[in-house]
Formats: structure tokens, sequence, C-alpha cells
């Protein structure tokens, strides 16, 4: 199977992807594709209804409420109606088994969170993919709460400005930043430096490299909307 559902709770599903097809997306190169979504409705509806706050938390990215209306001049870089609806409606049509090994994650490279936190899965599942695989990237935009500490040796905190960096590596996190200009101290994202993927560098696997602050210009379907924090 190309796909399998990593974990499920009464709000989102969690499935991952790329077993049997490799990705296709230049930028990350072949990793396994880690995908967190609403159970209730799809990626599009989630967005258009306030309900992907169920998946990205307080992540800036999500864009605004205008007068009712969610996800106004959204900055997110992925498109939900493609790669995250098809998923979610492959899920629903039933074409996805819940995962029963870790063995298909061995000496495979892991993507946490194309689409969606990361920290909704169980950290102990998230450690136990990382141990058997042959390295990862992820990011979080929860990296403040007190009780998801313990992922910073898996995830980024994904910052919005220089001050939140100073703040997340005073708290033991490496950092991953979008915007115009990388500040002191920050590596511009290996992708867009010379063109080397994401399963290549492997820099944004949390502290395990120690800390690491790593810059992005603005990208994606979202990039005509950033506007610099």
């Amino acid at each position: 199977m190309n796909g399998f559902i990593l974990h499920e709770d009464d709000s989102r599903v969690i499935i991952a992807t790329g077993f049997s097809t490799p990705s296709d997306n230049r930028k990350t190169g072949d990793m396994i594709q880690i995908w967190i979504l609403v159970r209730s409705v799809s990626p599009t509806e989630a967005i258009r209804t306030g309900l992907d706050r169920l998946i990205c938390g307080n992540c800036m990215h999500r864009g605004h409420e205008v007068d009712g209306r969610f996800g106004v001049e959204r900055t997110c870089y992925v498109n939900p109606g493609q790669a995250p609806q098809g998923i979610w409606k492959s899920w629903r049509a039933g074409n996805y088994a819940p995962l029963r090994s870790l063995e298909c994650f061995v000496g495979r490279k892991v993507r946490f969170g194309a689409y969606g936190d990361p920290t909704h899965l169980p950290i102990s599942l998230a450690l136990a993919i990382a141990g058997v695989s042959s390295g990862w990237t992820g990011y979080t935009h929860q990296w403040r709460k007190p009780s998801l500490q313990g992922w910073k040796s898996l995830l980024m905190a994904s910052v919005d400005s220089v001050a939140q960096l100073v703040i997340a590596r005073s708290m033991g996190w490496s950092t991953f930043r979008v915007g115009s200009e990388a500040s002191v101290g920050e590596s511009l994202c290996a992708s867009d430096r010379d063109g080397t993927p994401c399963s290549v560098c492997q820099l944004c696997a949390g502290n395990r490299n120690g800390l690491e602050s790593v810059h992005i210009p603005p990208h994606g379907k979202g990039a005509g909307h950033f506007v610099e924090a």
C-alpha cells in the first residue's frame, strides 16, 4: 500500500503516504509524507469554516477571519485543494489501512507534517518512527506550550519573527523562519540555496544536530499574501 493511517482521534486523522510511490516533491525529495487532517470535513472546507485550527493551532499562516470568512490572505505554502484534499477523499473511501508495523519506515526519510502540526501525533509513535528511519524533518508552531517541550528533539520551532527566534533558542529549540531576509546566525534553506532537497540536507531535524536556525523566503501558494512580522 502507498499509505497507512498512523493515528485517529475524535477530531483528526493522521496518514502517512509515499511507501510504494516515491514523492515527486522536488523540494523535499523522496520522503514519506505525514498528513494531519480534520476528520469531519475536507481540507478546503476546514479552511473555509475555520476548523483547520484543529490541525494547525495558532499558526499565523492560516490567514485571518474577516466578516465570518476564514482563511483570508492565507500565507501557507500548501495548496489544500491538491494533495491534502486527495488524501482526505482517499481515506474517506477506505483506501488506507491502519499501520500495524514500523517496518515500512525502516531506512526511509520521513517528513513529519507535510500538512498540519505534527504534535497531534502521539510523541511515542513519532519517536519510534524517527528511531527506525534514516532521517526526518518537521516543524511546529506550538513550541511555546509546556506540554510539548519533549518535541524539540524531533521538530524545529516554526517562528514568525527574529524576536521569537531568540525566545525559542533560549528554550532549547532549533528554529525555522519564513522571511524576506536572513538574520544573523540563520542558514538559508538548502533547497533555495542550491537546490539540495530536504531528504539530503536533513538540517531541519529538531535539535538533533545542535541548535540550528534555518531561514527561507516566502514561497508556495500563499507567498503573495506574506507580510513580514
